[in-house]
């Protein structure tokens, strides 16, 4: 929607682009007119980042989160104990 009120506007007002682009070209110049090689390689960019960024996260975890109680040290008795009780 906002486009096309844009699109309206410069429309409207052809005199407006022409200043924008001069006003901005030095200070916003390479957000305005990319290039065409930053284009392919943001999306590129974002994605290795975005897998790093996974990658960093399940190491964290895998840090972070205490090893699990060995099965061998795990009495099974009191388990079936407990459960004969219940009955």
């Amino acid at each position: 929607m906002y486009y096309t009120w844009g699109l309206v506007i410069l429309q409207v007002f052809p005199d407006l682009a022409t200043y924008i682009d001069s006003t901005f070209t030095g200070i916003l110049g390479g957000l305005l007119h990319p290039s065409p090689d930053f284009l392919v390689q943001l999306p590129i960019y974002l994605g290795v980042v975005l897998i790093m960024i996974i990658a960093m996260w399940i190491g964290y975890t895998m840090v972070t989160t205490p090893a699990p109680e060995p099965l061998e040290d795990f009495d099974f008795d009191e388990e079936e104990v407990a459960e004969k009780k219940e009955e």
